[in-house]
């Protein structure tokens, strides 16, 4: 759905530019079909104003279409998780911020939360300290469960530097995680959790805050056992 909403939006807005290329030419048509009627100057003037014109339509469009893919690259993707949840979770090695190693099948026996972002993203960063209240400190004194915070946009280790300092988040954010969220079927703003036995037990379907009640409750059951 997400894609043809983006598809449905491009074409709009090459339609409308190819619109104001066609009057251009159209007016240009016209206005030299005048000019013999008309005095040299004052019809320079009108092809120049026509001109402007036209640069000004351009650029406000050009704008319009950057806005559009700015937008679109920070909305959530659709992604088939279908067998994803109760299979094994794929193993990866990742650096952090400081250049530390961390390696999944380190956490064996515990419950590992990832939880996906986007450095810049601005859904990302709002929930940010949400996400630190009420997935991370409620659990911050068990030894048998570990949060991870993986950057699906592959920043440099200064833009998750400062994605930390903005959100307040103090699990270990790992770098250039695109590759990782394709493995697991996910993108940013998402949380997977996986068990003690390295099974995915739960992957997130919408945002991370809108899914927070469930990962809570799935989080619950499986540290009673």
């Amino acid at each position: 759905m997400y894609y043809i909403v983006l598809i449905i939006s491009i074409l709009v807005v090459c339609s409308y530019i190819c619109n104001v290329i066609y009057n251009y030419i159209l007016l240009n048509k016209k206005t030299l079909q005048k000019r013999i009627y008309k005095s040299p100057l004052k019809g320079n003037m009108k092809h120049k104003d026509s001109k402007y014109e036209f640069i000004s339509v351009l650029k406000k469009s050009g704008f319009f279409l950057s806005l559009l893919l700015l937008v679109s690259a920070c909305q959530v993707e659709d992604f088939d998780l279908s067998g994803i949840v109760g299979s094994k979770a794929p193993d990866f090695t990742l650096s952090t911020t400081v250049g530390d190693q961390v390696h999944l099948f380190d956490y064996k026996d515990k419950v590992i939360v990832l939880y996906f972002f986007g450095n810049n993203c601005p859904h990302c960063i709002a929930e940010g300290p949400v996400i630190e209240s009420e997935l991370i400190n409620p659990y911050v004194n068990r030894n048998d469960i570990i949060v991870l915070g993986l950057d699906y946009w592959n920043g440099d280790p200064d833009l998750v530097r400062k994605f930390r300092q903005i959100t307040g988040l103090t699990i270990p954010l790992l770098l250039d995680a695109g590759n990782v969220a394709t493995n697991y079927k996910t993108t940013y703003n998402r949380i997977v959790i996986i068990d003690k036995s390295l099974n995915i037990v739960f992957s997130g379907t919408q945002s991370a805050v809108n899914d927070l009640p469930a990962v809570k409750e799935k989080l619950d059951m499986l540290l009673a056992n």
